[in-house]
């Protein structure tokens, strides 16, 4: 009874005495038929390939993050084309759309495009009109205004080298008085590298000519007009800072020839990423073409999904090669283990038992593997701005200047579930390559192997 009960332990599937085996060639010298300096290679490889792809993966969430936080900050959620419908049917939509659950605030907007002028400069722009109360309530550019200029001091001392780049001015002025004239206010309001592309500031004049005025015996001519530069904003978005100027709503609408009602109701959701849901709802309920944030800035988010994915296949595909070691460590293995396959079958050893010895062993390794470059990877990314200005003041020069990127430090987001899913993946592709060695050994003929023993 105790004999076939030590027998049951002993063929037990990854029982101890399987586990004891795999443990044992795991810790043997070279010289007794232990793992190859490859396998500890192919340890290595791993943990570099999880920890780029972890690393890799959270920097370009923070990336995305960083966009997607200043398109949604800066713009509506919504956007619902009003023109053409009278100022009375307008006013009664926004009505019922600051009534609906999930909608934070309706703004009423003007968009047109013109030529910006100041001290023989001009660039092209796109101007925007808002309500002088909704800029106000819009956090992001009323911070920014209110922030005053970033650019460093030249008593101050750098924090680091890179501190001490000197950028245009990020914010000044003021919003109090934005619009208190109505349709015949001069106040304007613009990103602080438009301001630095024109040299203008504060106080200063800028002219805004647009096409599409008067009609004329000889043709269309174009309509000017010029405005005072009231505040100046940063929101560390180009496309934002470089091109986009607002005027009062009224004001704008002068500026373009529109009469009644208004072009444009952008709406702020309490969650962005409900904007695709609440236009295809909404859609159903009114006759007019709406956008949401996602589609407005399709070329962007479509952009970033693609090279996040790219991205991540190219370093799976990294994990993938640097895994393919293991194979070869373990037939390594095998075959300075072939005596002891012969004489464990000898001894009533069955096949699938030699697989999970042979399959425990490259599993450790991979496991070693992909555990320490989890741990480097989640560190890394929770303390990548304390490694990226180390490194800058190590080397000596900027790694990514802030003066173009507009970032202090490298962004990274950290999400779990991806950290969870590449270690997943990671120990799965180790386990296969386990597996194919494992089987080898399995079919090992212990005649053969004992023959010139």
């Amino acid at each position: 009874m105790g004999a076939a009960k030590e027998q049951r332990v002993v063929h037990r599937p990854f029982g101890p005495f399987e586990r004891m085996l795999a443990m044992r060639y795991l810790g043997a010298k070279r010289e007794h038929g232990g793992l190859a300096f490859i396998s500890i290679v192919s340890v290595i490889g791993i943990t570099l390939g999880v920890w780029a792809l972890i690393l890799t993966m959270s920097i370009m969430n923070g990336f995305r993050l960083e966009l997607v936080s200043k398109i949604v900050g800066f713009e509506p959620h919504v956007f619902i084309d009003t023109r053409g419908v009278p100022q009375v049917q307008v006013d009664a939509l926004i009505e019922e759309l600051q009534m609906r659950p999930g909608v934070e605030s309706v703004e009423p907007l003007h968009e047109g495009t013109g030529l910006a002028s100041a001290y023989n400069r001009s660039e092209g722009i796109q101007v925007r009109g808002v309500r002088p109360e909704d800029i106000r309530a819009n956090k992001m550019i009323a911070n920014s205004v209110a922030g005053g200029s970033k650019t460093p001091s030249p008593m101050e001392p750098p924090k680091n080298r890179c501190s001490a780049v000197f950028g245009p001015p990020s914010g000044a002025g003021s919003l109090d008085r934005f619009g208190d004239q109505g349709a015949m206010s001069s106040d304007m309001v613009m990103g602080d590298a438009f301001a630095y592309a024109l040299g203008v500031g504060v106080g200063d004049k800028v002219t805004i000519t647009q096409p599409n005025g008067a009609r004329t015996a000889f043709g269309t001519s174009p309509r000017t007009r010029t405005y005072t530069i009231s505040a100046i904003y940063h929101v560390g978005n180009e496309r934002f800072d470089r091109y986009v100027v607002f005027l009062p709503i009224e004001s704008s609408k002068n500026l373009f020839g529109y009469d009644e009602g208004y072009p444009l109701l952008g709406l702020r959701l309490a969650d962005p990423n409900a904007a695709e849901e609440f236009v295809r709802t909404l859609e159903q309920e009114k006759p007019y073409r709406m956008q949401s944030w996602i589609q407005r800035n399709s070329t962007f988010v479509t952009a970033l999904v693609v090279e996040r994915n790219v991205m991540r296949l190219i370093l799976f595909i990294v994990v993938v090669i640097t895994a393919l070691n293991i194979i070869t460590g373990v037939l390594m293995l095998v075959k300075n283990k072939a005596r002891d396959i012969a004489i464990l079958r000898t001894i009533g050893a069955t096949r699938g038992g030699v697989v999970r010895i042979f399959m425990m062993t490259g599993t450790i390794l991979g496991m070693a593997g992909v555990g320490t470059g989890v741990l480097f990877g989640v560190l890394s990314a929770i303390f990548i701005a304390d490694i990226q200005h180390f490194l800058e003041n190590l080397l000596g020069f900027c790694l990514f200047p802030p003066d173009i990127y507009q970032l202090d430090a490298l962004p990274a987001q950290l999400e779990w579930g991806e950290v969870g899913w590449v270690a997943g993946l990671a120990f799965l592709v180790t386990l296969v390559m386990s597996i194919i060695p494992s089987m080898w050994a399995a079919r090992l003929n212990p005649v053969e192997a004992l023959r010139f023993e």
